[in-house]
């Protein structure tokens, strides 16, 4: 049996394509949906990165602040090195260059670690560093005041030693230039008195020349009987016999005198034969050597005295003038002449 058709219920399942504005309304609703989502995650987005400038920011800052700090710390201990070193010059020269080396080097270093500043490395252990070094630098300096003390106190001792030593010094120069002077006036006196004494001793001397007077000479041919015989031809002549007499003289003691007799011959050449008795002796008026051709001697006693002395060369004598010379203590005490044809 069938059953009827019921055409005014509703059907179910299939779709409804007589509803279009519904399906618009689902897009609408999906389309807010997605751009809440995405505003959301925008949102979402500028939050978690406004978070992170803001870190970032706070970090910069801070390190802008510690940065500040580092080089204010780091003035702060370079001008107070500078200070403390500054005011130990003005001692002497050698400190203050050793000073000035001091600074030029915490310059550099000052420089060294401003650099590790602006590159975030670590500037602690060398900020540690500048500070001991001028610790350092103060001790050195110390110890060269130190050095510079003792040297000092010693120059001082030596100084007081050569003041001393130069007074010392000047007495005894003035008392040399004292002693200078009277050694100096005692020579001029000692020379004065030789000078005065040699003067008077040449005047003794030169009173106590015995003069002569009446010079002959007289030319003799000697026979083979020793007989003399007087001869004027120079070729005949053997010998000369030079006489002459002596003069009072009160201040010669009695004694023996010795004459000394030069003859001259025409040419100018003294007479001379040293194993005959000719010599060299003195002219003290002259103050000359003189040669003698033979010498005679008497025993003076104060008054007139013939005295005579021979000459016998063995050899010829020269025509021409003779000249005679007879010397008595080293001064010429007369003279004379005779001729031989």
């Amino acid at each position: 049996m069938s059953t009827p058709t019921n055409f005014n219920q509703p059907t179910y399942g299939g779709p409804n394509l007589d509803n279009p504005s519904n399906d618009n309304s689902k897009r609408l609703l999906t389309m807010a949906g997605i751009a809440i989502a995405v505003l959301l995650g925008l949102s979402i987005f500028l939050m978690i990165s406004k978070y992170k400038d803001g870190k970032n920011l706070q970090a910069t800052t801070l390190e802008l602040n510690e940065q500040k700090q580092a080089f204010a710390e780091l003035d702060t201990k370079y001008n107070d090195a500078v200070a403390q070193l500054e005011q130990q010059k003005g001692l002497n020269a050698q400190l203050d260059e050793k000073i000035n080396q001091q600074l030029q080097q915490l310059e550099q270093n000052k420089s060294q670690i401003e650099t590790m500043i602006r590159e975030n490395r670590d500037y602690r252990t060398a900020m540690g560093r500048f500070e001991s070094q001028k610790k350092q630098y103060l001790a050195e300096i110390e110890k060269l005041k130190e050095d510079v003390g003792v040297l000092t106190s010693q120059n001082t001792e030596l100084t007081g030693q050569v003041t001393n030593l130069s007074t010392s010094l000047n007495e005894t120069q003035s008392r040399l230039s004292e002693e200078s002077t009277a050694k100096a006036a005692l020579i001029s006196e000692k020379t004065q008195l030789e000078t005065e004494r040699a003067v008077l001793s040449k005047k003794v001397d030169i009173a106590s020349a015995i003069r002569v007077k009446n010079i002959t000479v007289k030319s003799v041919d000697v026979r083979s009987s020793g007989k003399e015989k007087s001869k004027s031809r120079a070729s005949k002549v053997d010998k000369l016999n030079i006489c002459f007499v002596t003069e009072p003289n009160e201040v010669v003691p009695e004694g023996e005198e010795v004459f000394y007799i030069t003859v001259i011959d025409p040419t100018g050449a003294t007479l001379a034969v040293e194993s005959l008795g000719s010599g060299i002796a003195q002219d003290k008026r002259q103050e000359q050597e003189f040669r003698y051709t033979t010498t005679a001697t008497c025993n003076y006693s104060n008054g007139e005295t013939n005295v005579c002395g021979g000459w016998q060369p063995g050899q010829n004598f020269v025509k021409g003038k003779y000249s005679v010379k007879i010397f008595n203590k080293g001064y010429l005490v007369g003279t004379g002449s005779f001729n031989l044809k």
